[in-house]
């Protein structure tokens, strides 16, 4: 499998890493449209530097293509890479708002084509088992959720990418960047929202989107569920989703369940647990490759990837949801996104 890469940050290069270590995965280009960067980038990532995806579609032969540029223009490199009739692994959030994430689902579909996306944390074997604990009703029936993304990113994390932060490329901020990954989960173990009331608001950073919020969901399977989240709550703490059911409650924190009715589910979390409350780098890269491991298997089996486009599609719905209840500071049915 032959890959292309659009973007070069630090996520990019976790792409990179995985398709180094996955046998028969080679990478053929990366994308950067800064000149002055090309030596840098090319040795960084140990591979051809192209001034953009049509450069690189037109010179090098590849079958897939890893979109990790900013939020607002993966849009952009999916559509161009599917017209071209490649397949696409694309970097989370799939776009910014339903709309742009609409007509990429129509052109996938047109091109037949594969789409996945990276919400690696749905491939976590703590949280498949708090999922199958959920299914086999270990606290009888779910009564309410609770999430919370209690981040903190500092001034350099947003001034070291301009783009961050900004609605046009960003889409937002602390929900929409950091805050997805804990609804995506949240939305893959409750099933759709039937509303949603949320309020958003920018209290410390100099930014365009907001670095706090809070929101109330009613799921259509009747749950009640609450969210809270934010980049600016030093020092930074683990996620946390808590679900409460008839029989108990189930605490997932940190990738690690920490209390369940069943108290052999339980894991100790380490000290050196969930770094990524206070920082952006990302060490581990066990999950992402579990991910492009499923999105190679799902070309050559021709089936969905774990994590399809219309999947994906809900978090950034609910979060636009979120966005436009705090603006008009209105219910927001969900079946109307």
């Amino acid at each position: 499998m032959k890959f292309g890469l659009v973007g070069n940050g630090n996520i990019a290069k976790v792409h990179a890493k995985c398709i180094d270590q996955i046998e028969g995965a080679h990478l053929m280009g990366v994308v950067c449209s800064n000149s002055l960067r090309y030596k840098e980038i090319e040795d960084q990532f140990n591979s051809p530097v192209f001034s953009s995806l049509t450069s690189l579609l037109s010179s090098t032969s590849v079958d897939a293509i890893s979109v990790c540029n900013e939020s607002g223009n993966h849009g952009e490199a999916i559509l161009e890479a599917s017209y071209a009739k490649k397949h696409v692994l694309c970097e989370k959030p799939l776009e910014i708002t339903v709309d742009k994430i609409d007509a990429i689902l129509e052109c996938i579909s047109q091109n037949q084509t594969t789409l996945a996306v990276a919400f690696q944390n749905r491939t976590h074997p703590e949280y498949l088992k708090l999922k199958k604990a959920l299914s086999e009703d270990i606290i009888g029936k779910p009564l309410l959720l609770c999430a919370q993304i209690h981040w903190y990113r500092d001034e350099k994390y947003y001034k070291s990418n301009p783009w961050r932060g900004t609605l046009k490329w960003d889409g937002g901020a602390a929900l929409i960047n950091q805050g997805i990954h804990t609804l995506d989960l949240v939305l893959d173990l409750m099933g759709e929202v039937e509303f949603v009331n949320g309020t958003i608001a920018t209290q410390v950073h100099q930014i365009e989107g907001e670095d706090t919020a809070v929101a109330q969901l009613r799921f259509k399977n009747g749950v009640l569920g609450t969210l809270s989240g934010g980049t600016c709550l030093h020092p930074g703490f683990p996620e946390k989703i808590e679900i409460y059911g008839e029989k108990g409650r189930l605490t997932y924190e940190a990738g690690k369940i920490i209390d369940a009715p069943d108290k052999n589910l339980i894991t100790t979390l380490s000290n050196d647990e969930n770094k990524s409350s206070g920082t952006a780098l990302l060490e581990n890269i066990a999950l992402h490759k579990n991910i492009y491991e499923d999105f190679i298997s799902a070309i050559q089996q021709n089936k969905s990837p774990l994590v399809s486009g219309q999947s994906a599609r809900k978090s950034v719905a609910l979060i636009n949801a979120i966005y436009q209840s705090s603006s008009t500071n209105k219910t927001i049915l969900c079946d109307t996104i």
